[in-house]
């Protein structure tokens, strides 16, 4: 953006927070909305192997070209008596999982049930009807979806409160383990727990994963992912007392994660500048180094000293330890969203993927269009270009 065009968005933004005309640079997904959600099809039928799957609430985009176009692929799964409220995931099985085969895909969001709200001396939630993550999947590259299961549903024990945020993977021992936010605890105003099934329709094992002592933090949002090194990398927000600051955790075997009450390691830049809300995480090839490097996303970036950072909505962290530990670099974004502040769109949950081979990142982030309106807006950037070129100076010659 010129100088010009940056007053420009700064004045709307101050009049106009919820209206802005200044979006994102990138392609706007026709038809998207909130939390995109990305997943490259590597393990089903040998002609679709490559493709990508994105989703935003409600609607489901394919491309045929490793990111370069996407078009509709359609509505996101739903059943009889339930209604699609937020925050899903989609995820492709890596191997067979019970009758499961291998490249089935897996969506799974946040439900609500159509039941009279219970009475309870808790404050009721602002949706109504009964939460439940319901998971579906599709055999078909996500033509079409069949209910596959409801691994967690109901009022718990406040008696209200919702169920978010599912993520999955495949652990060490094979099982499909779901990751959820869950507010219906009378501990915690939240938490974060896992559940793990061998064949995705039966649930066994529900345990804490981040549950501190403190009532008023709200741990949420994980985002997990698989390392070269047979490691998993975590990442979620910590609310409250932590004010949503982006905090990470290893495992070694994709099931445990240490103390829940531990809060984890907060994620800082070599300037001590830190991620509130909304993360999320990924491996990808890197020009620094043949182990690759984990990319990192959240919605609002600030300096030590609190206030939002300059370059806030404009910057991904990156760390080539790949335990996460030491200070992470600031990257420049494919999809920059200067103005994103908190609130659940501009810059909320971006999906990343490296496609060409690694050499380039693909990035989806939300940002106001219209008055209002809230779009996924989608672009891929060489990672040669988002890396510092003091950094990229000191990278390893590829041989010829």
């Amino acid at each position: 953006m010129s100088k010009w065009t940056n007053l420009t968005c700064a004045l709307l933004f101050a009049l106009l927070p919820l209206s802005m005309a200044c979006t994102a640079p990138g392609d706007l997904l026709p038809g998207s909305t909130r939390y995109p959600r990305v997943v490259r099809l590597e393990h089903g039928d040998q002609k679709s192997n490559g493709w990508i799957i994105a989703s935003t609430v409600n609607k489901l985009f394919v491309s045929k070209d490793d990111g370069k176009t996407f078009e509709p692929l359609g509505d996101a799964p739903s059943g009889d008596g339930v209604r699609l409220r937020c925050c899903e995931t989609i995820f492709e099985l890596p191997e067979a999982l019970g009758d499961l085969k291998a490249g089935t895909l897996l969506y799974a969001a946040t439900y609500t049930r159509n039941t009279s709200p219970p009475r309870s001396s808790y404050p009721t939630p602002s949706i109504p009807g009964e939460f439940a993550i319901e998971v579906f999947a599709s055999v078909d590259q996500g033509e079409h979806w069949t209910y596959l299961s409801t691994p967690v549903t109901g009022t718990g024990e406040k008696g209200v409160g919702g169920l978010r945020e599912p993520e999955f993977l495949i652990a060490d021992n094979g099982s499909l383990v779901m990751f959820w936010s869950d507010e219906t605890y009378k501990c915690c105003s939240q938490k974060l727990l896992k559940i793990r099934s061998t064949n995705g329709r039966d649930w066994t094992d529900s345990s804490d994963v981040v549950a501190t002592q403190d009532y008023a933090d709200r741990p949420g949002m994980i985002v997990v992912r698989k390392l070269p090194t047979g490691r998993y990398f975590m990442i979620y927000e910590m609310c409250g007392t932590h004010h949503c600051e982006v905090f990470s955790r290893m495992s070694k075997d994709g099931w445990n994660y240490g103390p829940p009450s531990n809060p984890g390691v907060r994620l800082e830049n070599e300037a001590g500048q830190y991620f509130r809300h909304a993360p999320a995480v990924i491996w990808s090839p890197s020009p620094l180094s043949p182990n690759g490097m984990l990319i990192a996303v959240g919605q609002v970036l600030y300096n030590p000293n609190g206030t939002v950072a300059k370059q806030n909505g404009q910057v991904l962290f990156a760390n080539v330890r790949l335990d996460g530990s030491g200070p992470w670099f600031s990257m420049q974004a494919p999809v920059e969203v200067p103005f994103a502040f908190d609130n659940p769109c501009p810059n909320y949950s971006s999906a990343l993927l490296p496609v060409e081979d690694g050499n380039t990142l693909l990035e989806i982030a939300t940002d106001f269009y219209g008055l209002n309106r809230c779009g996924a807006f989608v672009a891929t950037r060489p990672l040669a270009e988002l890396i510092p070129a003091e950094l990229m100076h000191l990278a390893p010659k590829r041989s010829k």
